[in-house]
């Protein structure tokens, strides 16, 4: 599978504070890492594989699979622009250089100190939470849309969110 991923570089800087400068290879990088540590925890690799799948292969635009067009558009794309803000802050704020770990500053610009920047963090990270709930709530709600939610091992689901939802279902009892 190539490398797919299911937010673009703009929609992650149309929709969030991102600087339009930032460079794409840090973006795409980012945003791939999180997919596939963070998002695929919430929806466990069956159907994270399928979604990928999906937008691969542009079937996610077949009436068919409606129901991953709206977890994808309306659940995942919020997700995923959080925690990739979360998980950008340290990647650009600091560099590994044969000198060690470094930060850049300018002349005009001033780097933040570290405790405004777990301020942003925190606040992104809550974002992230919030929309990880609605992502999960949809999943728990539709379940039956989603027969990949099924093939999970017990173990492989777990949710990235830091406030430790439970979805049930796999992990514990099945729904019925």
């Amino acid at each position: 599978m190539t490398k797919v991923l299911l937010i673009s570089e703009d929609t992650l800087k149309t929709h969030s504070v991102l600087n339009k400068n930032v460079w794409a290879d840090n973006l795409s990088s980012v945003i791939k890492a999180t997919q596939d540590v963070d998002l695929q925890r919430i929806l466990g690799s069956c159907l994270y594989k399928k979604v990928l799948e999906l937008v691969e292969n542009g079937g996610i635009r077949n009436i068919k699979y409606s129901a991953y067009k709206t977890l994808l558009d309306d659940y995942v794309t919020d997700y995923l622009i959080y925690q990739t803000l979360v998980n950008l802050i340290p990647e650009i704020s600091t560099k590994i250089t044969n000198m060690g770990l470094v930060t850049s500053s300018d002349e005009y610009v001033q780097n933040v100190s570290q405790s405004e920047r777990e301020i942003v963090v925190g606040q992104y990270q809550k974002y992230a939470d919030a929309y990880c709930k609605m992502l999960q709530d949809y999943l728990k709600d539709n379940r039956k849309e989603f027969p990949e939610l099924d093939c999970c091992d017990e173990a492989e689901l777990n949710s990235s969110a830091t406030t430790g939802l439970f979805l049930g279902g796999v992990r514990g009892r099945k729904l019925s």
